[in-house]
């Protein structure tokens, strides 16, 4: 308990916490992309 009042209280936790959130966002993002240009590829003529 004592970590996330740490997190949340000091400086170097906020922007830990930030960088932490925004790195989750852009993989994220990465991966919807990733799997949307998948499911959207030409399939291969046999």
């Amino acid at each position: 308990m004592e970590l996330w009042k740490e997190l949340l209280s000091s400086d170097v936790g906020l922007l830990s916490l930030i960088t932490i959130v925004l790195t989750m966002v852009v993989v994220g993002t990465c991966i919807a992309l990733f799997v949307r240009k998948v499911r959207n590829a030409p399939q291969p003529l046999e």
